[in-house]
């Protein structure tokens, strides 16, 4: 009988039906290691596709602080102070 070695994979992407029982609590899918892929950013993300999701990211809090200055002017104005 010839030995054979186990094949182990680097990236083990199991079927949605049999990952089922493995998930989070959250109901996320749950992280491994650093591929979670946080702000849309995976392992092996091309260069242009990590610069335009932090860019969008950064334009979205630009435009959520703005929001706020505005809206704190406003009802100041309404306010009278």
């Amino acid at each position: 009988m010839p030995k054979t070695k186990p094949i182990i994979s680097v990236l083990s992407e199991m079927p949605a039906e049999n990952n089922v029982a493995e998930k989070a609590p959250s109901g996320c899918g749950g992280c491994s290691g650093g591929t979670c892929g946080a702000f849309g950013i995976r392992a092996g993300s091309e260069k242009d596709v990590v610069i335009r999701n932090l860019l969008i990211f950064a334009i979205m809090g630009i435009g959520m602080l703005l929001a706020a200055y505005l809206i704190v002017k406003l009802l100041n104005l309404v306010t009278g102070n």
